[in-house]
């Protein structure tokens, strides 16, 4: 029989590590309304899907989006509007620096034996760029990108135990729960003293 391999504490990047909310979907109604050539009047509902399904694989918030307005779109333009989300991002997300405290709450956590691990609903070559640029990758054991909820049940199936994720958005709570394991929501930067202290009391 496997040992269990500890507790592991899951980071979202978007919105939990970086406060990069207001940025993604800025950047989410740009390309969106360049590719389908959208109406002004449709913005509201353009930005209110992409609000609630915050932290959700891009192809699935898209498939929201068009839902929502009553679009269909062939590959070629789902492909256009991915590659044109994932330029905007690119560019400005190198502006967006760390919430303050997640250095020395990263570091903390590794000397008190979590298992740390990171995972985005971003593409993960281009998540995993990005971890390698703010040199993050190596508070991780391991970091994965465009699918939470296969890395957490992943996790399970190696048997680390228990499991936290922390994230920011409903989804992010949402894809815990199907998971079964626990979440903690970050808003703002004084949620992680709140975080450090729950994992204290959580590991006793």
């Amino acid at each position: 029989m496997i040992d269990n391999q500890g507790f592991a504490v899951v980071f979202d990047f978007d919105g939990t590590l970086i406060d990069s909310r207001e940025v993604k979907t800025s950047n989410y109604l740009k390309a969106f309304e360049t590719i389908f050539k959208t109406k002004n009047e449709e913005r509201e509902k353009i930005v209110e899907s992409c609000e609630r399904t915050s932290g959700a694989n891009r192809f699935l918030q898209l498939s929201d989006t068009l839902k929502t307005l009553g679009l269909t779109a062939t590959n070629e333009q789902k492909e256009a509007w991915s590659k044109l989300y994932s330029f905007l991002n690119s560019k400005s997300l190198r502006k967006i620096p760390e919430f303050l405290s997640v250095r020395s709450i990263l570091e903390k956590l590794n000397e008190s034996g979590f298992k740390l691990f990171a995972a985005s609903g971003i593409l993960e070559k281009e998540f995993l760029n990005e971890l390698s640029r703010r040199r993050l990758t190596n508070f991780f054991l391991k970091s994965k990108g465009g699918d939470k909820l296969g890395f957490l049940k992943s996790l399970k199936e190696r048997r680390f135990w228990p499991i936290l994720f922390v994230g920011d958005t409903v989804y992010d709570e949402k894809t815990a729960m199907e998971a079964g394991v626990m979440f903690f929501k970050i808003d703002k930067d004084s949620d992680f003293l709140d975080l450090a202290i729950f994992l204290n009391k959580s590991k006793k």
